[in-house]
C-alpha cells in the first residue's frame, strides 16, 4: 500500500540537477555533429516531427498551452431536506 508524505528521490529534479543533463546533452550533440547549430541542422532535415518537437520543447522551454473552455461551469446542487421541525406543522399530526 502506497504512503503518504516525501520519498527519496521524489518529486522535481534541482536546477543543477537539470543544468548537469542539459550540458552533457549539448556535449553530445557537440561531439556527434561538431555543434550545436550543425546538430539542430541534422535534427530539422530528419523530418522526424515528433523528435524535434520534443528537442525543441527542451531546448526553449514548452509553450504555454491555452485551453479554451465553452458551456457553463458550476456545480448545480440540488438536495430535498425536510427536517423533523417543519415535518410537523399541523396540530393535527
Amino acid at each position: 500500500m502506497a504512503r503518504g508524505g516525501s520519498r527519496p528521490g521524489s518529486g522535481r529534479k534541482t536546477k543543477s540537477e537539470e543544468t548537469k543533463v542539459a550540458n552533457i546533452a549539448m556535449e553530445a550533440i557537440k561531439a556527434k555533429h561538431g555543434s550545436l547549430e550543425a546538430g539542430f541542422t541534422w535534427l530539422l532535415e530528419s523530418n522526424e516531427s515528433s523528435l524535434i518537437k520534443f528537442a525543441f520543447e527542451h531546448a526553449f522551454g514548452k509553450p504555454t498551452e491555452k485551453i479554451e473552455h465553452t458551456g457553463e461551469m458550476g456545480i448545480i446542487w440540488m438536495e430535498n431536506k425536510v427536517y423533523e421541525s417543519e415535518q410537523k406543522t399541523d396540530k393535527g399530526n
